[in-house]
């Protein structure tokens, strides 16, 4: 206010002065007070400006706020200074990134915006072997020579994460694709690598030994069996017809067992293949709701049976490893209702997925425990007293996986479960080899 009036007083004095000198001519005295008074203002207009930069420059480098002009020199100076810190620290975290991306046992690659190879590390070059040198602005085909790579790339450009197997170099790799967004969208796609062949040599091997042992096992288990069936046609006292019915109780747990076991071996090797064929879907239900009722119809569980699709609808899949993934379920489902409780199966056909839904009124599964479920030979807390291998969930899994699906999984305890399966329906080609049957 004061800086205001000051310079209104200069203007009206300079204002007076010149009027006075214009009527009678110059006179030095006024002369001497104008050139002052003019001097004063633009030395106050100077300290103004100065005000209007360096207050903010001093907000942003310090608590501190330059007021005059001679603070403008240390300001300039704490700007220049954080400066230098700044690229300092971002020279340290560059250096620590790239000591960090050269130890890296896993390869990584980082692909831009436009598909090309912006990065990597010797580790990615050293696992996808000396004879393809990797270069920045190589496309995804050149990198990986396959067909599969670039395809999978090509999803995590759309926000799809994707992991796949590559042979290369006599070695086997295990890739995970990642949408790279640092600013909220997509804006490339980062790559790992790791070398699984140690891990492939002892999973073939676990295979095939596992394989072996159910096999050779199969021959005695059905001796015993004949031989405890044969018992029980005897007079036999009743401490040994319970014994005997023991006996093939027991058997028969262990042929369930090793057909599990075979079955799952088969399953991981590859040895099983998919036979898929046209199946109507309303005529597979009415056989399922059959199949259904024949055996569990002393259990007292209620099947509802219900589904969402046109009439006539018709879908490319194997149907008996369809049936083998809701014949697992379902039997889950039984063993954990309640006496006359239901047990939900439904199917929904929408775009180009087929959803099943697998619904009991059971205890439910604890979060805790819904992760590993799928793995081999798991039982939840709950199912310890129930009788089952704890493979069941597993084939569900592979098969799945098999079809180019997925099986998940909700629940809360006290509430029941659902195992959603959704599978593709797009037209599957008969693969080479044996059939699944």
């Amino acid at each position: 206010m004061g800086r205001a009036l000051l310079s209104l007083s200069a203007m009206l004095f300079l204002g007076v002065g010149l009027g006075m000198t214009l009527r009678h001519g110059l006179d030095s005295l006024w002369t001497l007070g104008l050139v002052a008074t003019l001097a004063w203002l633009l030395v106050l207009m100077a300290r103004w400006q100065v005000r209007m930069v360096a207050e903010p420059l001093g907000q942003l480098l310090s608590e501190a706020r330059p007021m005059a002009i001679e603070d403008l020199p240390g300001a300039w100076t704490a700007l220049e200074q954080e400066n230098s810190d700044l690229r300092e620290r971002a020279a340290r975290e560059d250096h620590l990134l790239r000591s960090m991306m050269t130890r890296l046992e896993e390869g990584v690659l980082l692909f831009g915006a436009s598909s090309a190879l912006e990065s990597f590390n010797p580790a990615a070059q050293r696992l996808l072997g000396l004879g393809a040198p990797l270069a920045t602005g190589m496309s995804p085909l050149e990198v990986f020579q396959d067909a599969e790579s670039p395809v999978a790339i090509q999803r995590a450009y759309l926000g799809v994460p994707a992991e796949w197997r590559l042979e290369r170099a006599s070695r086997v790799l295990r890739l995970r694709a990642i949408p790279f967004a640092p600013s909220g969208s997509t804006t490339g796609v980062l790559l790992t690598l790791d070398d699984i062949t140690r891990q492939e040599a002892l999973e073939t091997t676990r295979q095939k030994f596992i394989s072996n042992v159910s096999h050779e096992l199969k021959t005695p288990v059905t001796v015993i069996r004949i031989a405890a069936e044969n018992l029980l046609d005897e007079r036999l006292s009743e401490a040994g017809q319970a014994s005997a019915q023991a006996l093939l109780r027991s058997v028969d747990r262990l042929a369930l067992l090793l057909g599990d076991v075979s079955e799952l071996s088969r399953i991981e090797s590859g040895a099983l293949r998919l036979v898929p064929e046209p199946v109507d879907l309303a005529g597979f239900l009415a056989s399922f709701r059959e199949d259904f009722e024949a055996r569990y119809a002393a259990s007292g569980i209620q099947l509802a049976l219900q589904g969402a699709f046109p009439e006539g609808t018709g879908v490319v899949v194997d149907p008996l490893r369809l049936s083998q993934i809701l014949e697992n379920l379902v039997s889950n489902a039984v063993k954990f209702s309640p006496p006359g409780g239901t047990v939900g199966v439904a199917v929904t056909v929408a775009g180009q997925r087929m959803q099943w839904a697998v619904s009991d009124e059971g205890p439910g599964i604890p979060a805790a425990e819904q992760g590993r479920i799928f793995e081999r030979f798991y039982r939840a807390a709950g199912a310890k007293a129930k009788p089952g291998t704890g493979l069941g969930l597993a084939i569900v899994k592979h098969l799945c996986r098999l079809m180019g699906g997925e099986v998940t999984v909700e629940s809360r305890p006290g509430e029941g479960a659902c195992f959603r399966v959704t599978l593709p329906l797009l037209p599957v080609q008969p693969s080479e080899g044996p059939p699944s049957r």
